[in-house]
């Protein structure tokens, strides 16, 4: 019993035929993966972002912009946040009456925020904080709370 040619199996054209319709089939499933791929990298960049700025706010606390009205520090090895302060509202020059503070100079800055990664700028912010000082002399107790 002998077989046909024709029925051995695939033809060249079947073949290329049969690669041509996978090939089709598969464009949209590697699309949807790339796509994902660039989602997942966008969404992992952006909670990165905001853990660090969560700890840049943490660490801005305490700057008193009237101190220190710019600087530097490091947050790790390769992240580091520098500051910038401009005036908003000028500090008052003398004790203010009827108020809880009277002893302090007063005054409102916005803080421009730069994060760093290397030496590359990663991401910028603008906060605003109130600057004090106080008018007693001791720069160790601001709030003269010293026995």
């Amino acid at each position: 019993m002998r077989h046909s040619p024709a029925s051995a199996g695939f033809t060249l054209l079947e073949a290329i035929v049969a690669l041509t319709v996978m090939a089709l089939a598969l464009i949209p499933l590697i699309t949807f993966i790339a796509q994902s791929s660039d989602q997942l990298m966008r969404a992992a960049d952006a909670n990165e972002r905001s853990i660090v700025g969560q700890s840049v706010l943490a660490l801005m606390d305490p700057i008193n912009p009237m101190v220190e009205p710019e600087g530097i520090l490091p947050l790790d090895d390769e992240i580091s946040v520098s500051w910038r302060s401009d005036t908003i509202v000028p500090p008052n020059d003398g004790a203010i009456v009827g108020t809880l503070l009277p002893g302090f100079r007063v005054g409102f800055y916005g803080v421009n925020v730069t994060v760093k990664r290397g030496e590359r700028p990663w991401f910028e912010f603008q906060m605003r904080k109130v600057g004090y000082q106080n008018m007693r002399g001791s720069s160790t107790d601001p709030f003269g709370m010293a026995p």
